[in-house]
């Protein structure tokens, strides 16, 4: 009775804890200030400054090198320091570089400002992961899981149309305030979930460090596997996903356009999330259906690269649906990550091993924006896209039919775990 009812748990049963629901609801309101910020810095290098592919990998850089070497140091120390304390002043400092960055008056101030909130997001994940833990009975991760990206990709659809419609309407210093007042709403709203403290016992306190979490990861194979997979996978993302605005640029499109396209992942993204969390039988085998999300993804980008290059002629409705496609793909392999990020972790290791894979995912993002950029000069945008379309097939296509096999068995016990630790 007890599998029956975990199988088949609604999709919002996470939202009738309340503390879940203030949390939820202040990751909506900073998720939604993150998208705004994007679409606004992506306009301004780009239309505004006249900047290229370098000045948007030398952004993808300052938003991903806070998550490489401040987001595992500072996983630690926050671990003993009062949590819910700390997420309040770091969404009151997002929401003070955000007004910063609507006066940069340079490439180099707006790359430093980018830094800081970045470094301040970095030190806030790991928290909110460990917060999910918290509140969230172990039964329903699964669903908190599949919550957390429909919150994370919703707002790629409201993000980027009000931030275009913002840049359209008040000029571009618009959404950078819209987006500080966003933060400022959402520490407004973590004020209200339930405080806890930082590691009292010795035991917990070594439990945290980064020591024990890089043997923790080590040690559980689901846990390693999927973090590595999806590193590898973030690699050849971040090889293209900085070229987009160049690409809709390229292609004759404005910047209302390029907020209709990202848009349009977030649609596809917030329907994957909704699909992967009413639908529990990748459970049994996450590793496996990670990689199958994969395989259909660059298939998708191989399409857009084709499109790109000019090889085939699409219009835009089917621009639309292949960057819904992408949405929705990355929703399904991402939903499944998280789930094994919080069922395969305790209260202690969830921050620090969040922090770790953090790292290893965005630490491409200091060399792939780099090399894509230096690709996109040879090969041509499309030539890039059709690559790493090809690339991601292989890869996992390989990892489905070879690797997933490995992780069968680990997947079931950690799914065994979890049913036994609720009942």
């Amino acid at each position: 009775m007890t599998n029956t009812m975990q199988k088949h748990a609604p999709l919002w049963r996470p939202l009738e804890e309340k503390g879940y629901r203030r949390l939820f609801a202040g990751q909506l309101l900073s998720d939604f200030g993150n998208w705004l910020d994007f679409i606004a810095l992506s306009a301004l290098i780009v239309y505004a400054w006249g900047h290229g592919s370098m000045a948007l990998a030398a952004l993808s850089i300052c938003i991903g090198l806070p998550y490489v070497v401040v987001g595992p140091f500072m996983s630690v120390r926050t671990q003993r320091m009062p949590g819910k304390t700390i997420m309040i002043v770091c969404d009151l400092l997002r929401a003070g570089t955000a007004v910063g960055l609507a006066f940069a008056p340079s490439l180099p101030v707006l790359l430093a400002l980018v830094l800081v909130k970045y470094s301040v997001s970095a030190t806030f994940d790991p928290l909110r992961q460990g917060a999910v833990k918290r509140l969230v009975a172990p039964a329903t991760l699964a669903q908190a899981s599949s919550l957390s990206q429909m919150a994370a990709n919703l707002t790629k659809i409201v993000g980027p149309a009000a931030g275009g419609a913002l840049l359209s309407g008040l000029g571009t210093t618009a959404p950078f305030f819209a987006s500080a007042a966003m933060y400022a709403l959402s520490a407004i709203m973590l004020a209200a979930i339930p405080a806890w403290s930082g590691a009292a016992s010795e035991e917990k306190k070594e439990k945290a460090s980064l020591r024990a979490a890089w043997r923790h990861m080590l040690g559980r194979p689901t846990l390693r596997g999927a973090i590595l997979f999806a590193s590898s996978m973030f690699f050849l993302v971040f090889l293209y996903d900085g070229l987009f605005p160049l690409l809709t640029k390229e292609a004759g499109m404005d910047e209302s356009r390029l907020g209709l396209l990202v848009g349009a992942v977030g649609a596809g993204s917030v329907v994957g999330a909704l699909v992967a969390g009413q639908w529990s039988g990748w459970q049994r085998r996450p590793l496996a259906y990670m990689a199958g999300a994969s395989l259909a993804s660059g298939t998708l980008i191989v399409s857009v690269g084709l499109a790109a290059a000019e090889i085939i002629d699409v219009p835009l409705a089917v621009w639309l649906l292949a960057f819904a496609g992408l949405g929705f793909t990355g929703a399904q392999s991402a939903v499944p990550f998280g789930y094994v990020l919080q069922s395969e972790t305790d209260e202690a290791t969830v921050g620090p091993v969040s922090a770790l894979a953090g790292a290893l995912q965005t630490s491409s993002m200091l060399v792939a924006p780099v090399i894509g950029a230096a690709l996109a000069g040879w090969l041509g945008i499309g030539g890039v896209l059709i690559a790493i379309g090809a690339v991601t097939v292989v890869a996992a296509g390989g990892y489905r039919f070879v690797g997933a096999a490995a992780g069968r068995t680990s997947g079931k016990s950690a799914k065994a775990a979890a049913e036994s630790a609720s009942s």
